[in-house]
């Protein structure tokens, strides 16, 4: 058993080093909140005498890339109290944390960096990108007032399964697969959000919207659509608050949003907005199972260089009629060489190894390199959820 692992009674001294490392004021929501995601990670933690001197959470989740069902565990609530820091204790819990992934045969970890230096060298990387669109109430698109369909509004808590169904079909590229613990954090942790739900003319929920606002300013939370109608009346209802609403915000998780299909694209300010970073815990799995671009491609060798000594090796990946075969070929000449991070922004399609290669940051055979290029997704990843 990991010595830095906390029992569920230590739940109070996480809770005290996290209101005081977070600036955060006690309540009884959250508390709540904070005690639903520790009953349901792994929390590591070392204590400073009779106090928690640094704590983390790893919270298992499960993730859709590309139709492939991956293990994901989410760091987060990453904390050392200030009489604590300087002294490696949330080094050592994340050594803890990847490894404890590793022998519990999850493939990947997501975190949301204070510092992406400073998680870069425990092998995580960028890889998650959101566009925020800005638009001024009177800017707003005008939309047509269509026959057909009609628009629900409802509080968080009265989300309908078929609307989380409808996020479970939209979500492909990366993001979580949410258990319903989750979506109940989600209702409890953001009471404030409101709903808005799109049907048809035959009641069949065909879209939502998640909002919520502040102040004079209205923000969109979560958008999915199954076809225009939806994306219509939802856009119809976003612009019949605008005489109550000076600005409109959404923070999309798509990284390449455009502007064009408004009337005047000047009048949206768009932002590309560094989300989330990634990591591969167990390469194997995931070059194994991974959704190959490629049915065929004659053997490739490649070294990967990672903290962890369970990915850092030489590898020959081939692939006959779309079955993988990926394994360990230390003592072999490598056609290149390639950090951990740099190989998981290329398969998760956030920057080709082609461009990689143009930048320098990667050395080698381009021919191979561009052969292995082949086999990765070219779609950037999207994920909505924070932890």
């Amino acid at each position: 058993m990991n010595k830095y692992l906390l029992a569920k009674d230590d739940f109070d001294k996480f809770y005290d080093l996290y209101l005081y490392s977070f600036n955060r004021t006690d309540s009884k929501q959250r508390r709540d909140v904070l005690k639903e995601r520790y009953d349901h990670s792994k929390v590591y933690g070392i204590m400073n005498e009779s106090n928690l001197g640094s704590g983390l959470l790893s919270i298992p989740f499960n993730i859709n890339f590309h139709g492939v069902d991956f293990k994901m565990n989410g760091i987060g609530d990453v904390m050392s109290a200030p009489e604590f820091g300087g002294r490696g204790g949330a080094s050592s819990l994340m050594k803890a944390a990847l490894s404890d992934m590793y022998q519990d045969n999850v493939t990947l970890s997501y975190l949301a960096p204070f510092s992406f230096g400073y998680y870069r060298q425990f092998g995580y990387e960028q890889v998650f990108d959101h566009t925020k669109i800005t638009i001024k109430n009177t800017d707003l698109p005008k939309v047509e007032v269509g026959q057909h369909g009609h628009v629900k509004r409802l509080n968080i808590n009265e989300l309908p399964d078929d609307a989380k169904k409808m996020y479970f079909e939209a979500n492909f590229l990366g993001g979580v697969t949410r258990p319903q613990w989750w979506w109940s954090h989600m209702e409890e942790k953001h009471s404030d959000y409101k709903v808005a739900l799109a049907y048809d003319d035959d009641d069949k929920l065909i879209g939502y919207l998640v909002y919520y606002s502040q102040a004079e300013t209205f923000y969109i939370q979560e958008w999915i659509n199954s076809n225009h109608l939806s994306r219509q009346l939802l856009l119809k209802f976003i612009t019949k608050h605008q005489s109550i609403f000076s600005n409109f915000v959404y923070e999309s998780p798509e990284p390449d949003f455009k502007a064009d299909l408004l009337a005047d694209p000047y009048s949206a300010k768009l932002e590309v907005v560094p989300y989330m970073m990634a990591r591969i815990v167990n390469l194997e799995d995931f070059m194994l199972r991974y959704p190959v671009k490629k049915m065929n491609l004659p053997k490739v060798h490649f070294q990967v260089k990672d903290s962890l000594e369970w990915n850092d090796h030489t590898y020959s990946l081939a692939i006959n009629d779309g079955i993988v075969n990926f394994e360990e070929a230390d003592g072999i000449g490598a056609d290149f060489e390639i950090s951990i991070q740099d190989l998981t922004k290329a398969a998760f399609g956030y920057r080709s190894l082609n461009s990689l290669f143009e930048h320098g940051v990667i050395k080698g055979d381009i021919k191979q390199i561009n052969a292995v290029n082949d086999v990765f997704v070219q779609i950037k990843p999207q994920l909505i959820d924070y932890f």
